[in-house]
């Protein structure tokens, strides 16, 4: 390696149920996501896919941070009915 290349970043990659197991998202869910730009595109390798793992270790700790800034503004995101447009809970 010469001075002029960026050093080699050790990268693994998931298979499809392994990145299901970590965020909990169906396939049909999945695949939606990826088609609304709300969720990593996967690294196609001939015929298969795979997702990066720091990208969906991201996107989970996006979702965390989404969590706990919405709990620091007054609470979840279920709302209590309180907000305009908004239905109340179920009992």
């Amino acid at each position: 390696m010469t001075a002029d290349q960026p050093p080699i970043i050790p990268r693994r990659l998931l298979r499809r149920s392994e990145v299901q197991d970590r965020v909990g998202l169906g396939k049909s869910t999945l695949y939606s996501r990826i088609s609304a730009g709300s969720f990593p595109k996967p690294v196609t390798l001939g015929s298969s896919v795979r997702w990066v793992e720091s990208e969906v270790e991201a996107w989970i700790s996006e979702r965390v941070s989404e969590r706990d800034h919405a709990a620091g503004n007054g609470g979840t995101s279920g709302g209590t009915g309180t907000e305009e447009g908004t239905p109340p809970l179920a009992a």
